[in-house]
């Protein structure tokens, strides 16, 4: 006999509805796993907690109202449902919502790509007309290529500029809250 045999005939074992044969089979299954004594014996008490259970009372027109509340819902559920009409899945105010959102992102996007190459004319200027832009590198006629050579220096003249600045004094100019 396997487990699941086995499981299959516990609650006939608990109510002696077993043949002879069946019964001595079961046993001897039990006495092999330990586990499986445990297991009938939980189900005996399930069971004796079960009939202790008080029973529930309804009122006598209970079964009428529940078969009345399952026909009314089966013919609720009968009833399709009236579809609204949509575009694209869409209701009618959130297509015009999308609508307007796709045709505000074409207009941003061209305008950020291609200012200058023929787009929409407009009275307004956006950006200023600078022939040089003001974080671009200055040209290359203005930059010297001669490399500095630091051998050829006289002095190193950073070290001048630290003695020159002098410490200022800020004590006539605190002014504490207990003063």
């Amino acid at each position: 006999m396997n487990r699941y045999q086995f499981e299959d005939l516990i609650s006939e074992y608990i109510e002696n509805e077993l043949s002879l044969s069946k019964r001595k089979e079961f046993e001897a299954y039990l006495e092999e796993n330990p586990d499986a004594r445990g297991l009938v014996e939980s189900i005996r008490t399930n069971m004796a907690q079960m009939k202790t259970i008080p029973k529930v009372i309804v009122s006598p027109d209970f079964n009428d109202r529940l078969l009345a509340r399952i026909q009314s819902d089966h013919t609720r559920l009968d009833i399709p449902i009236t579809s609204q009409r949509t575009i694209f899945g869409f209701t009618p105010i959130y297509a015009s919502l999308m609508t307007g959102l796709v045709i505000a992102f074409v207009f941003v996007s061209m305008q950020l790509v291609s200012p200058a190459d023929g787009g929409i004319p407009s009275q307004t200027q956006f950006y200023a007309e600078d022939s040089v832009p003001s974080l671009s590198n200055p040209p290359l006629q203005n930059v010297k290529n001669r490399t500095p050579d630091l051998a050829d220096a006289d002095a190193d003249s950073s070290l001048e500029n630290n003695k020159v600045k002098s410490k200022k004094d800020f004590s006539k100019q605190m002014h504490f809250v207990n003063d």
